[in-house]
């Protein structure tokens, strides 16, 4: 059974729990307005109905919470959350999300399963709601979000990495050579891992950007011939196309 019917299915009985707890506090109510008023044929009418809906709450409840029968952390550790979500993302949000590995790619955040947590890793977010539509309405919303917000700043550091590696006026800076400078910085690389830094350079790719905050122009650079692996980060775009990332050019 896959979690949003297994949730659906859940939500019905914990509904019909809702409605006979809000019969119960109707009955409550009328015996605390007939007390109050000195109504007395009132007031036994509503104590009566009370413990009638009351004595049916217990074993409703148990029924309900035991019903539940889905195993969260199995369905991460299987993965079959991904095709889950990404089905629920395409069909409700028309929103294109890549199974890559053991991630899914929305970009510009990568989407990771955490079953000792029983939740998901959303970019740097945990993320403990797991129903799929909720989850594919939070990628929906971080892809509007984020179609240029961090990149400015991206942007200004490869450029301030172009200069620190090549000297002033340098104007070209290779990926995997600044990824390495931003590395050095305690805690960054584990927060930063390649394949989130080349989400951030399709970000930055796709944001419309074309300046850095100091007035360069900047364009990529794609790798030609039959350059090292570790020097290319590499995205599936929305439309599935794989995009191999190089490096920037800088003119002032």
């Amino acid at each position: 059974m896959e979690l949003e019917e297994a949730l659906r299915a859940h939500a019905e009985q914990v509904a019909a729990l809702v409605k006979s707890a809000g019969r119960y506090v109707s009955a409550l109510k009328a015996w605390q307005k007939a007390c109050a008023t000195g109504h007395l044929s009132e007031r036994e009418k509503a104590a009566a109905k009370a413990l009638e809906v009351a004595a049916g709450l217990p074993a409703a409840t148990e029924e309900a919470s035991a019903a539940w029968s889905f195993d969260g952390r199995g369905w991460l550790e299987s993965g079959a959350w991904r095709e889950e979500i990404r089905a629920t993302a395409a069909e409700q949000y028309g929103l294109r999300v890549l199974p890559e590995d053991d991630l899914l790619v929305s970009s510009p955040v990568l989407v990771r399963a955490q079953p000792a947590r029983v939740a998901l890793l959303i970019g740097r977010e945990n993320w403990p709601k797991l129903r799929p539509q909720v989850v594919a309405a939070q990628l929906k919303a971080l892809r509007e979000r984020t179609a240029g917000g961090n990149s400015q700043q991206l942007v200004d550091s490869l450029q301030a990495a172009c200069e620190k590696l090549g000297g002033k006026g340098a104007d070209f800076v290779k990926f995997k050579d600044a990824y390495d400078l931003f590395s050095l910085t305690p805690g960054w690389k584990k927060d930063n891992p390649p394949a989130a830094f080349a989400q951030a350079l399709y970000a930055l790719h796709r944001s419309g950007l074309t300046t850095t905050r100091r007035g360069a122009t900047f364009q990529f650079e794609f790798p030609s011939g039959d350059p090292r692996k570790s020097d290319v980060f590499t995205v599936i775009a929305e439309d599935g196309r794989p995009i191999r990332y190089y490096g920037l050019f800088f003119r002032d």
